[in-house]
């Protein structure tokens, strides 16, 4: 637990007379010795035990709350004194009569009689220290800029500054003399209870958020850490694992059973660990496990046990999945067949929480990126949805469904979801079919969507065939036909020729083939002539 207590008697470092100190943030660096000062006290006191000697009490007073002033020893040694002889601090002046002081307050000023004749710290005069620090909080301009830098670093060294959620946390980075927000990588966290500011209402805490955020600053607040940047968010956060004595607080996170898994960590290096985390905090039902219901798959008793290792390596490669949206004929939204049952129930609670407790109009303002449940205006129910913008003027929303990967735009009617909702990946996988190029012209786009849609009723099978710009770069076998194959023999759509023969060799063959077919036959796009001749452009074809 903790508890505030300010130290009597003394004061610390002070901007020169005329200047404004800023907020604290900017404080710390900007006024003379106050930055020494701050480390002087971290590197000495974090984590150590100390004792704390009560000097005297100032009651509320004027809207301020009670404040107790106090003497703090690290074994004999008296922190107050240490401060101010080293110049990182100076002594109040009480009158004589004044008995609010510090029970050693002569000790102090003795202190500050040498410090002054030493010429240390705010007695030295001169030119002070100057601390020119960027701070890449909301800039995302400046934050890509050192994105480069931490990333060939792999390991950097920072000071962690303030703790504001379980997987959130503003750090200084020496190395690069940058104050930046990291955004824990690989992990879902509960958020921990906001109070009002500025006008905005306060949040609830959603279950163990509070309890994440007080177990994380426990163990980094104020800490030297190890921080490994994976990348950099829109708002110039940054995205990576946090380490404090080799301890990867993710991980740390999972085995306490205060954050689950994301989907994004399965392409991170610590995957294997957060997924082993998981796996025995879920058995255990620890903390946001312990109302979890494991969802059983029954296997298809016609299937021959002596094929399990041949399907075994067969499901990692081609998966059954079912298309749910269509951005154009070549980008799709799937989602897997297997995780169909997994997403009925999911949904079917949520709906039945919601109709059961419906949320107040007004009552709930998410912010952009923020998951929570959306009504979708066609059928009028409640999905998952992420917030991709605000329109503040309006109080409308623009959102993606995220188990479905459609859109829609000024939605109004918006809720909070609990964490058990809110945390589980969304079910459609954005997806491309394999380096095909959809045509710019609208009717021809129409009609090869149309044709991707007449196929869509079989069966479906995907397979990735690489992964671009985060992307999954996909074939689909549509009841044993390749969507892509079939669109470019119907001289609908072209592809990307790729110089890796070796790799995709077979499929560049697959693909020259089926278009040389649409070309000799005159195919759609081909009915007059060959469209993509060097001659194309005088007859307003361009790539």
């Amino acid at each position: 637990w903790y508890q505030r207590r300010v130290r009597g008697s003394i004061r610390q470092p002070r901007p020169a007379e005329g200047q404004d100190a800023g907020p604290p943030s900017k404080a710390l660096y900007e006024v003379p010795y106050l930055f020494e000062a701050r480390e002087f006290l971290r590197k000495r006191l974090i984590g150590k035990k100390v004792s704390v000697s009560v000097d005297y009490v100032k009651p509320a007073n004027n809207g301020y709350p009670e404040r107790q002033y106090a003497s703090v020893f690290l074994g004999a040694q008296n922190i107050q004194e240490a401060l101010v002889s080293k110049g990182l601090a100076t002594v109040v002046m009480h009158r004589q009569d004044d008995d609010e002081r510090a029970a050693n307050y002569d000790v102090l000023n003795a202190a500050m009689d040498k410090a002054k004749k030493n010429r240390v710290g705010v007695h030295k005069g001169g030119e002070p220290p100057v601390h020119k620090v960027a701070d890449l909080a909301g800039n995302p301009a400046k934050a890509k800029g050192f994105l480069p830098f931490l990333q060939r670093a792999e390991r950097v060294m920072a000071v962690v500054e303030f703790v504001s959620s379980g997987s959130r946390a503003r750090v200084y980075i020496p190395r690069e003399t940058c104050l930046a927000t990291i955004l824990l990588s690989g992990i879902s966290c509960p958020k921990a209870a906001r109070p009002s500011i500025k006008g905005m209402p306060a949040v609830a805490a959603e279950p163990f958020g509070d309890e994440a955020l007080e177990f994380i600053r426990e163990q980094i607040m104020q800490r030297e850490v190890e921080i490994e940047v994976e990348a950099c968010d829109k708002a110039g956060n940054f995205i990576g694992y946090l380490f404090t004595d080799d301890k990867n607080m993710s991980v740390e996170l999972v085995k306490e059973g205060l954050a689950s898994v994301h989907s994004s960590a399965e392409r991170g290096k610590y995957y294997d660990q957060l997924i082993r985390a998981e796996a025995e905090c879920r058995a255990a039902r620890k903390k946001i496990w312990k109302d979890y219901v494991e969802t059983i798959v029954e296997k298809d008793e016609g299937q021959d046990a002596t094929d399990s290792n041949t399907t075994a390596t067969k499901a990692a490669t081609e998966t059954e999945v079912v298309v749910t949206h269509m951005d154009n004929c070549s980008k799709l939204w799937v989602q897997r067949c297997s995780e169909g049952p997994a997403l009925v129930s999911l949904m079917n609670q949520m709906r039945a929480e919601l109709i059961s407790n419906p949320p107040l109009a007004g009552s709930f303002t998410p912010k952009t990126n923020e998951i929570c449940a959306a009504i979708f205006p066609v059928d009028n129910n409640w999905y998952r949805a992420k917030v991709v913008k605000v329109h503040r003027d309006t109080g409308l929303y623009d959102v993606l469904f995220i188990d479905y990967g459609n859109q829609a735009n000024n939605v109004s009617t918006v809720a909070p979801i609990a964490h058990q909702y809110s945390s589980p990946a969304g079910a459609a996988t954005e997806c491309q079919l394999a380096f095909i190029v959809p045509p710019e012209d609208e009717e021809w786009a129409a009609d090869s969507m149309r044709e991707v849609g007449s196929l869509l009723n079989n069966k479906l099978v995907l397979k990735t065939v690489a992964k671009i710009a985060g992307v999954d770069q996909v074939s689909v076998s549509a009841g044993g036909t390749d969507l892509a194959t079939h669109l470019l023999s119907n001289g609908l759509v072209e592809f990307e020729k790729q110089k890796n023969r070796t790799r995709y060799g077979t499929l560049m063959s697959k693909y020259e083939a089926a278009m040389t077919d649409a070309r000799k036959n005159r195919r759609n796009r081909f009915r007059y002539g060959d469209f993509t001749s060097d001659d194309a452009k005088e007859f307003g074809y361009s790539k």
